[in-house]
């Protein structure tokens, strides 16, 4: 603010301030040597203004006259107590004039008019202005100094059911500001967890539509994608009873016109009887639900021997008689999956030789890339 100009007011206000803030730390000394600044700035505010500033003055008596009271040095506030007198014209100022001026007294040893001072501070000035408390305590030890004993434990007294009361009145509303902190607090506590608990909830609902909609969309391709290969399956199976059915008709032909053979087309022609034996053989009575059926009772049974009927599924089918007959069990599960839903995946697995229904639906899946019981669920649609 020595900076500037125009805001001198402002100045003598903040040495005012701080004044109040070093008497109240006790650094007296740091405020005593802050006197000639405040007087300069005092100075330049009446120069200024072009008239005498008595507030911004009186702010300085009032410091300076209480940091002596303070310090015991009673002559030296005596003498700023003679500049308030008169100076200043409020009931605030008035209060501390006459007590100022009681402490005064009675460090000179004038009790008699000490006390009436005190006395009269109380009665000319309203009680809210003060703290009656400290009006008796200043009360009490001029009493005591003056010999007065019994009526300095008489205001002792007084202080302490006072203090008493205004503890009391002090603990009371300190409870009360507690219990209505604690109040707002539980509501406000009340009102957090609840959102935290909706936000946790709404939290839960979105991560469940979330793994729904997943589900969902996740069924749906494979849905998709298992429908795809069932008609991809179904698509084979017209093709190889078109190829089954020329087949059948070229046979037909070739068996009505006589051809010339040579020996590989007449071993090519003998292979596919030979399979077709092994077919119906296979598909005939308990056969192809005898898991215990072995390649040599095959062998037996067609007549023929191992190498020929080897040679023959190699040829037709491309894979062993054993790859020919799982083929063929699956094949005819298959089946049977597609014309008798009445029968359970296991006893058409039973039935087509699978005694072990894990091994039926894992070989079922490898075959057709899908399971058995979704191919079940095509075929019904």
């Amino acid at each position: 603010m020595w900076e500037v100009s125009g805001y001198d007011n402002i100045l003598t206000q903040s040495y005012a301030f701080l004044c109040v803030s070093l008497r109240a730390q006790a650094r007296y000394d740091e405020l005593l040597q802050l006197v000639p600044e405040y007087e300069k700035a005092i100075a330049r505010f009446e120069k200024a203004t072009g008239r005498v500033q008595p507030e911004a003055r009186g702010n300085l008596y009032v410091a300076l006259m209480n940091t002596y009271i303070d310090i015991k040095e009673y002559d030296k506030a005596g003498i700023y107590l003679s500049k308030l007198e008169g100076s200043v014209n409020n009931s605030m100022s008035k209060f501390e004039l006459l007590r100022a001026k009681a402490l005064i007294l009675q460090s000179r040893g004038d009790y008699r008019t000490a006390l009436a001072v005190i006395d009269s501070a109380v009665i000319q000035v309203q009680e809210s202005a003060f703290n009656l408390n400290a009006v008796r305590k200043i009360k009490m030890e001029i009493l005591a100094r003056a010999g007065r004993n019994d009526e300095a434990f008489s205001l002792l007294d007084e202080i302490i059911a006072a203090n008493d009361s205004i503890n009391n009145v002090e603990v009371n509303a300190r409870f009360d500001e507690l219990r209505t902190q604690y109040e707002v607090e539980k509501h406000i506590a009340e009102k957090e967890r609840n959102f935290h608990y909706f936000l946790f909830a709404l939290g839960i609902c979105l991560v469940l539509v979330l793994l729904l909609a997943g589900v969902f969309y996740y069924n749906r391709i494979i849905s998709t994608k298992n429908r795809k290969l069932y008609e991809r399956i179904k698509e084979q199976d017209r093709l190889a009873e078109e190829l089954s059915r020329m087949a059948q008709a070229c046979e037909s032909t070739a068996s009505s016109e006589v051809l010339p053979q040579t020996s590989d087309t007449a071993a090519t022609v003998e292979q596919h009887r030979l399979v077709a034996r092994l077919r119906e053989y296979l598909l005939s009575g308990d056969n192809l639900s005898n898991a215990e059926m072995n390649r040599d009772e095959i062998i037996s049974a067609l007549g023929t021997n191992k190498n020929l009927l080897t040679d023959a599924v190699r040829a037709v089918a491309g894979n062993s008689p054993m790859e020919y007959m799982r083929m063929l069990k699956l094949d005819e599960a298959r089946k049977m999956l597609d014309h008798h839903p009445e029968l359970t995946i296991e006893a058409i697995a039973f039935s087509c030789g699978f005694n072990v229904p894990s091994t039926f639906y894992r070989l079922f899946r490898k075959q057709y890339g899908i399971s058995p019981a979704e191919y079940r669920k095509q075929a019904n649609k």
